[in-house]
Order: C-alpha cells, then structure tokens, then sequence
C-alpha cells in the first residue's frame, strides 16, 4: 500500500516537471519566434527590398570595376612587388642581411682606431683608405677592400620609443643593398636585428663581397673561440688530473 502511494506521488511529481519544462519552453519561443516576413504582400516593403537588391549590386559592380582599374594601373608595380619579395628571400637565404650588420658592427669603430699604435692588429679584414664621415643622423665608413670601393651607412631614426636605423651598402657611390633594423643595446654593445630588406640591386660584385667579408669574421670569431677553449682546458688541467 505504501508502495503505490509512493509511485503515486513520484508519477504526479514527474507530471508537474513535465508541465513546468513545456511552459517554459513555450513561453520563451513564444518570445523569440517572429511571424514569417511576407514583403510580396505588402507594396512598400516590396519596394524598399527591391531598392536594397538594386544597391547591393551596384556596389558589388563599383568596387569590382575599381579594383580592375587599379590592376591595370599598378600591373608594372605588382611586378616590381614581386620582384622585391624575391630578393628580400634571397638576400635573408644568402644571409647578405646578417653579413652587412656583422661587417658594420666590425668596422664602425675602425677610423678612429686608426690612431692607435696597434691598427695592424684590429683591421682583421685588411680594409684600406678607411675613412669616416658624420651628417645630422647618419654615419658613414668609406674603405677598399680588394681595389672594390665600398661604403656602408647607418642613418638613425626614432619609432615610437624604439630606436631602428636603415643600414645601406654602397658600391662605386651607388646604394646597391639596405636594410631596416632594429637596434639593442646589451653591456655597451649595440646589436642589429634586421626587418625587412629596403633595397638590393643585381649589379656590381658586392654580394660576393659581404659574404667574402662575412666569412673571414667567422672565421676569427671561431679561432677565437677555440683558443679560449683550449686555454681553459689548460688551466683545469691541473683541478682536473686523473
């Protein structure tokens, strides 16, 4: 008996859920459902959607037709666009970019250590004719090397807080390659990153140039580090024995 009474209860409790759950959906359906929009059936709305269709594609005609205008104008400079974007790939493959600013961050100091008694000892990349000239934001290292008359330039420039500078390689007085880098300074040392490539020019010899140039500062820069290697090696010789 008390059984039944208990479904009992259970079954009208489940009734009233049921009953709750479909008011609630009906009344918020009620809310969100609009009536189907019949404009055939109403002249001034019919009118207005036509007005809209007729808008629509003249917009879509007007901006299709500018744009093939502009194809038109601009086919030569979207050759050139490409052609910019296969150098820039070359020069960041070929590393000319890291080449330029290793190379520049190596002789900038050299005119001024010219005046020391050692300068056979710092011109590692046996530069001649090393001069140096000064303007308002830019400076300039002029040398040859190998009879080849070159020039590198940093003109300096101020974005937003940050400090960037447009590194330009000249070959015979003519700017053949230039980047855009940003500039960190980290214990007195001012390092380069580059991004973007601003110019490169096919002429001249000047790519073989910076990578010759580039080559022999790694070159230093290994034996530098293998001789601190190995000097430390001697020095533990002695903490170390077997």
């Amino acid at each position: 008996m008390d059984i039944d009474i208990g479904l009992t209860i259970l079954f009208v409790l489940f009734i009233c859920v049921l009953y709750g759950v479909y008011w609630y959906a009906k009344k918020h359906k009620k809310g969100n459902n609009l009536l189907p929009l019949r404009v055939s059936e109403d002249p001034y709305l019919q009118e207005v959607a036509s007005f809209k269709e007729k808008i629509d594609k003249s917009v879509a005609a007007t901006v299709r037709q500018h744009e093939q205008e502009l194809e038109h104008r601009y086919e030569n400079d979207a050759a050139h666009l490409h052609r910019k974007e296969r150098l820039s790939q070359f020069a960041r493959i070929s590393e000319l970019d890291k080449a330029l600013i290793i190379i520049w961050e190596e002789i900038e100091h050299y005119p001024i250590w010219l005046e020391r008694d050692d300068s056979d000892k710092w011109n590692k990349l046996s530069l001649e004719a090393i001069n140096s000239s000064n303007n308002e934001d830019s400076y300039s290292v002029e040398f040859l090397y190998d009879s080849q008359q070159l020039k590198i330039t940093e003109k300096t420039q101020s974005k937003t807080g940050e400090l960037n500078s447009i590194l330009s390689l000249f070959e015979n007085n003519i700017e053949v390659f230039a980047i855009e880098c940003s500039i960190n300074a980290i214990d007195e040392k001012t390092n380069h990153i580059c991004q973007q490539i601003c110019a490169f020019k096919e002429r001249g010899n000047w790519p073989k140039t910076l990578l010759e140039l580039y080559g022999q500062i790694r070159i230093e820069e290994g034996k530098s580090a293998d001789e601190v290697k190995y000097f430390r090696a001697n020095e533990f010789k002695s903490s170390f024995e077997g």
